[in-house]
């Protein structure tokens, strides 16, 4: 099972592709272009994006003025947008999450501007409470991408959520938005699927 998360910045797109055992396998930065062809060569099971990227990703294609890449990726590949009467179905989805609502179930005080330093490492810190498995070193060296990037990791997580019943829904005016369930995972437990990862 695969689940790619997609944030745009400006007009690159971010892409986090996770597993079913929320192993962040690898993050990309794609133009349209590449972004297409990824999507053709990986076919993740499940696609989430940001609740406002068929907004942004237009104004990133301003050259095709007309051009919508949310549209083109459920035409073009052929997935269904989730919605409430279509919740049991799991194969080939795109669905609309926002990051911002998790990071607000995740860190408990106040958030700070993930531009930051100490935004950023907030996030960093609180990520593997999730028992979401990231690799530091798949992270950009550009501070800033990374935040995004990291947008782009729980955007995948949201899509593994989905998949396994444990999110949350809210109705908005960008349609169905997607939020996972903040379950949170036990430090030693988050440690045997570290070192257990090492070994392999």
């Amino acid at each position: 099972m695969l689940f790619a998360g997609i944030e745009c910045v400006d007009n690159i797109f971010l892409v986090s592709l996770m597993d079913e055992n929320k192993t962040v396998k690898g993050i990309f930065k794609f133009y349209k272009e590449g972004l297409l062809w990824f999507i053709d060569h990986y076919n993740p099971n499940i696609i989430a994006v940001s609740y406002d990227f068929p907004v942004r990703s237009k104004i990133a294609l301003t050259n095709k003025a007309s051009s919508n890449l949310y549209k083109s990726i459920i035409e073009q590949f052929e997935y269904t947008e989730v919605d409430r009467r279509s919740f049991k179905e799991k194969e080939k989805r795109i669905l609309k999450s926002d990051h911002e609502e998790f990071w607000k179930k995740i860190i408990r005080k106040e958030i700070l501007p993930p531009e930051t330093p100490e935004g950023l490492e907030q996030r960093l810190y609180n990520l593997p409470k999730t028992g979401i498995r990231l690799n530091k070193r798949l992270l950009s060296q550009n501070k800033k991408l990374i935040a995004k990037e990291i947008d782009a990791v729980i955007l995948s997580f949201a899509g593994y959520s989905f998949y396994n019943n444990r999110f949350e829904n809210e109705e908005t005016e960008n349609g169905i938005i997607i939020i996972p369930k903040y379950i949170y995972v036990m430090k030693k437990d988050r440690q045997d699927a570290i070192s257990s990862e090492g070994e392999s």
